[in-house]
């Protein structure tokens, strides 16, 4: 047996799963079997992140994906409105048009939809230039284990949606 013919059962188990965890169906095994899986995919997909780092990069501390969510900044200037570009549960990234200096205490209002908000405290760790504006990157500084888990569960819909979309595409 090949290792494709036991993961893809696998991956498609943890899209279920993680279903079910969204929807508060799970039973109490389950929800356990599925955190201890959702952390260990996790963990691979990060490990496949650090081999895609170009080296001398700092290495990534958690899972990232592509996302966009609206968060709001709170800056000497006032509040700023931007996108995110990637989250983990370790920081955003989004691009703003002006960027307060790495080591800036930021706090911001994170909306990851369905109405939820994640208030918190970040500092802007790296700066890089763009055109016209510039991509803000910022590690949480106080982040709940309540707004942790809802992170992470958003980081995970992004990768059972790409699990989806491969097994249907093949």
């Amino acid at each position: 047996m090949t290792a494709a013919n036991n993961l893809i059962p696998w991956l498609m188990q943890f899209c279920e799963w993680h279903d079910g965890y969204k929807r508060a169906t799970l039973l109490p095994e389950e929800v356990e079997t599925y955190l201890v899986e959702r952390r260990d995919l996790c963990q691979a997909l990060l490990m496949a992140q650090r081999l895609a780092i170009e080296p001398g990069a700092a290495a990534r501390a958690a899972l990232r994906v592509a996302r966009a969510f609206q968060v709001e900044l709170a800056l000497a200037a006032g509040t700023v409105t931007a996108i995110t570009k990637d989250i983990s549960t370790s920081g955003i990234s989004a691009l703003v048009a002006e960027a307060p200096p790495p080591g800036t205490a930021v706090q911001i209002r994170l909306k990851i939809g369905g109405g939820t908000v994640i208030a918190c405290r970040c500092q802007v760790v790296n700066v890089i230039p763009r055109p016209g504006s510039a991509l803000m990157c910022a590690a949480f500084q106080d982040l709940s284990g309540e707004a942790h888990d809802k992170i992470e569960t958003v980081v995970c819909d992004v990768v059972a949606s790409e699990i989806r979309s491969t097994f249907k595409r093949h």
